[in-house]
């Protein structure tokens, strides 16, 4: 790493910003108070050494005091952008990937409601089922309750709280919202983690409207900073793990019970990125989303992703790595011409497996002449940047091309037919009632 790294940096992210198969480096100078560096870019070399991206991200948000960055796909198009939270005076930031690593600004956050003055977490997930990432932010939906903002499908965020919130407590200064389908129906609720009141469960309707569930977890108030869901004991139901901070409470652990139904549905392949024609010898590579029960900061929590080269024949299964958000990627071969099928696929932590229908992409010779391979290319509906083949002298990488939008076949249920299941009619158990066991762990912060 370079040595002048953020002095004051209170978040940072990984994730493939480039596509080229490695995972880069974002680290907002979160408290830096008046500094003018928003935050740092490093590009990994594929060695793990990582160099800064001078000039390839903006330098200035709506508010101050960075406290939290996610990378996440909000336009579909197959590459990381950067949702930028701050923790006071605005909305934070949202900027674009051009596909090549560069971040402009783009799209629109919702403004912080009336009342609500600190912030702390950004949470991307589907809420309604339409296949692109929503964004629920804590204690800016107007006094001190939960922001949900719905996406048009090209990173334009609308706030919609007030319909589709109903019974979430004001005034408790949460500190984040974990999504989780709880009640395995297949869309996410959300579980708030709260510092003034025990954590809050808002159950998901299917449609993206959510309504308060009392008494899910047990009291008493325990002032957490955080919280992770998945499944500690290998009962394949969800847990709650807990942080600490800011009074003398120990952290907790929320164990799942046996009205919780256990996880039997499968990930869900959200959308597969189609393949252009690639050149004999570049770089081919698979990139698609997944959704799971749980959304983490690492992606869905699975077991593994992976393709299936020939599915109706070989079946040769190709490891898929992490992109970032909820990407990932697989290089198949591109070493002999013809055209080739492929299957999506991803197995949850309970043996969950799903694919996608079958995707196709050509291998042609290489001319000598157009752009890049099927790396991740620019944006949407660009070419290469170069006038010479892949990796040939004046041409683009062979991780150059073009990038899928959604209106050239890459949206949300392209190729899977596998999309959120719904229930029109609710189960009559109690959603959720968790048993906590305090762990003798502490952890301090100090709020600002």
């Amino acid at each position: 790493m370079p040595t002048d790294t953020p002095p004051a940096s209170a978040a940072t992210r990984m994730g493939d910003v480039d596509g080229d198969g490695d995972l880069d480096i974002f680290a907002a100078d979160g408290y830096a108070q008046g500094s003018g560096v928003v935050g740092r870019l490093y590009v990994n070399n594929g060695q793990g050494a990582f160099e800064e991206a001078v000039g390839a991200i903006p330098n200035s948000i709506d508010g101050q005091d960075i406290d939290d960055v996610e990378f996440a796909d909000v336009d579909r198009d197959f590459d990381l952008d950067l949702l930028v939270n701050a923790h006071s005076g605005g909305a934070g930031a949202l900027w674009l990937n051009d596909g090549q690593g560069t971040f402009a600004a783009g799209g629109t956050l919702a403004p912080p409601g009336p009342g609500s003055q600190f912030h702390y977490n950004v949470t991307p997930c589907d809420v309604d089922g339409d296949g692109d990432l929503d964004l629920w932010v804590d204690n800016v939906g107007g006094n001190y309750t939960e922001q949900l903002q719905i996406n048009d499908g090209d990173g334009n965020f609308t706030d919609e709280t007030s319909s589709r919130v109903t019974g979430n407590a004001a005034g408790s200064d949460d500190n984040g919202v974990i999504c989780a389908d709880i009640d395995d129906d297949g869309d996410f609720d959300a579980v708030v983690i709260a510092l003034g009141s025990p954590e809050r469960l808002l159950q998901n309707d299917g449609a993206g409207s959510f309504t308060f569930v009392a008494n899910a977890f047990p009291g008493p108030t325990n002032c957490s900073l955080w919280g992770e869901m998945g499944d500690l004991n290998g009962d394949d139901r969800l847990d709650l793990v807990t942080g600490q901070g800011e009074c003398s409470s120990s952290d907790e652990v929320y164990l799942g019970n046996d009205q919780m139904p256990v996880d039997a549905k499968p990930p869900v392949i959200v959308a597969v990125r189609p393949m252009p024609s690639v050149e004999q010898g570049s770089v081919a590579a698979a990139q698609f989303a997944v959704s799971d029960r749980t959304v983490t900061d690492e992606g869905p929590r699975l077991a593994r992703a992976y393709a299936v080269l020939d599915p109706a024949g070989a079946a040769t299964e190709i490891p898929a790595t992490f992109m970032g958000g909820d990407l990932f990627r697989a290089e198949v071969p591109a070493a002999a011409l013809g055209t080739f099928t492929f299957r999506a696929c991803a197995v949850d932590p309970a043996g969950n497996e799903t694919c996608s229908t079958d995707q196709s992409y050509t291998v042609v010779e290489d001319t000598g002449e157009g752009g890049g391979g099927a790396g991740m290319g620019g944006a949407s509906n660009a070419g290469g940047n170069g006038n010479g083949g892949a990796n040939g002298p004046g041409g683009g990488s062979a991780n150059g091309g073009g990038g899928g939008a959604i209106d050239d076949g890459g949206g949300s249920g392209d190729g899977c037919d596998c999309g959120l299941a719904k229930q029109t009619t609710r189960s009559p158990w109690a959603i959720l009632s968790l048993i906590g066991t305090a762990i003798a762990l502490r952890a301090r912060r100090r709020r600002r």
